[in-house]
């Protein structure tokens, strides 16, 4: 056994090597950027058939041609910072060649479960779509514009109005405010029903979006959707 062993002894100096290439692999690794999504559930899910068909879409916010042959489903979190990262990142090109040349239609799914603001930011946006339907996305892109920290406080009345004011102006501000203080109760239930369906279609954190028969988690790079896309295109 000794004579079989003897032929991994190693000398100081490769020994030396061998730790330093391990170390270098370690951080690495360690310094990786990661795209998201943020966890909800860090429990892994079931394997869940994916499909685009058994999203509800119907009386939620969208953009796109209402007829476009390929749906976007999209969960997000307003104070998600992988959510920024994607409507920041690859959204501005998805919507550039795809929603505006009635391929795509994206339909917006609340996910919001990082804390008080981002409740207050969900009851809000639902009461947008409902006064000013045609400013949605640009109010919903204004808040990441103007995203803060993650639970510190930042989503105050002041500021959701100032942020509402200048998309929208200040009569509509005034129309919001009052939906949400009317029917914050039913919006808050709506975007609950939201976040149960994604749980329900494997979406476990923030951003997470279904594209035909694919789930696509995290804020990925323009070309991952874009391959999606083109393969849902392609089958309609």
């Amino acid at each position: 056994m000794e004579a079989q062993l003897s032929k991994f002894n190693l000398s100081p100096s490769v020994s030396i090597i061998i730790a330093g290439v391990i170390i270098a692999g370690a951080v690495i690794f360690t310094n990786k950027q990661p795209t998201g999504p943020v966890a909800a559930n860090p429990e892994q899910p079931a394997a869940i058939d994916v499909d685009i068909s058994r999203v509800r879409t119907e009386g939620e916010p969208f953009i796109g041609n209402a007829n476009a042959p390929v749906t976007i489903a999209y969960w997000y979190d307003y104070q998600c910072p992988f959510c920024q990262r994607h409507e920041q990142g690859a959204m501005p090109q998805i919507i550039k060649d795809y929603v505006d040349t009635g391929k795509v239609k994206i339909v917006f799914k609340d996910f919001q479960f990082l804390g008080p603001d981002s409740q207050a930011l969900g009851q809000y946006s639902s009461a947008v779509w409902e006064v000013a339907p045609d400013k949605f996305y640009l109010w919903h892109k204004a808040v990441y514009d103007n995203q803060g920290q993650e639970n510190s406080g930042w989503a105050t009345e002041a500021k959701i109005t100032s942020i509402t004011t200048n998309v929208l102006g200040a009569s509509d501000t005034g129309k919001v405010a009052t939906l949400v203080k009317s029917k914050g109760d039913e919006y808050q239930k709506e975007m609950d029903a939201d976040k149960a369906e994604g749980a329900a279609l494997g979406i476990s954190g923030t951003p997470g979006s279904i594209v035909g028969k694919q789930l696509v988690e995290g804020a990925q790079p323009y070309a991952v959707f874009r391959q999606a896309i083109e393969a849902a295109l392609t089958k309609n």
